[in-house]
């Protein structure tokens, strides 16, 4: 009795049985479906991620409009529960997050060196996480939505982040208000230019 090897050299497409074609066959469209279903499921991910970040992101109000000749800025909660603001340290834009526990102004050493203040003198901070060393650089301008202010104290501390903490010698110089889901900044006129 010979035993056929069909895997050998001599094998050609028409020395195989039918069964190995159709066989082939199977496995070529089993093939695609499982490249098709892993596409499908990366896409559905990549969709959920993409969706849930657009959802996440912080709103970030950036424009002061007039309300009976008082600039104000109406910021809306974000998802997270915080407002937040663009603005500028002397020019540098950068986006703050108001804090009315904060004292100061405050921003990382990275956003210091982009945004080219000088150096300050050391400075020990109390923080949410305890104590924290950094640089006091005072009177600098912070503008926030259109609003001025000068000769502003601020506090570089390494691990702020991107985003600042716009702390109360700013806020002092504003009306804060608070309702629903949105905060408003109002100047007082005086102290904001």
């Amino acid at each position: 009795m010979k035993i056929r090897n069909y895997l050998s050299a001599e094998a050609t497409p028409e020395r195989l049985p039918a069964y190995a074609s159709a066989q082939g066959k199977r496995h070529a469209v089993s093939g695609k479906a499982n490249v098709l279903y892993l596409l499908f499921w990366i896409s559905l991910v990549a969709a959920a991620y993409f969706g849930m970040n657009a959802l996440t992101a912080p709103k970030v109000a950036s424009l002061a409009v007039s309300n009976n000749g008082a600039l104000e800025i109406v910021i809306p909660r974000s998802r997270n529960g915080h407002y937040y603001v663009e603005g500028a340290i002397n020019g540098h834009a950068t986006t703050f997050l108001v804090d009315t526990g904060a004292t100061t102004v405050a921003i990382d050493a990275q956003v210091a060196r982009a945004a080219g203040l000088p150096k300050g003198y050391p400075t020990t901070f109390g923080t949410a996480s305890g104590e924290a060393q950094g640089e006091t650089v005072p009177r600098q301008s912070v503008t926030i939505g259109g609003l001025r202010i000068d000769g502003v104290t601020i506090a570089v501390i390494d691990g702020v982040g991107e985003v600042g903490l716009l702390g109360q010698n700013i806020l002092r110089h504003l009306d804060v208000t608070q309702s629903g889901d949105q905060m408003i900044l109002r100047s007082k006129g005086r102290g904001a230019n």
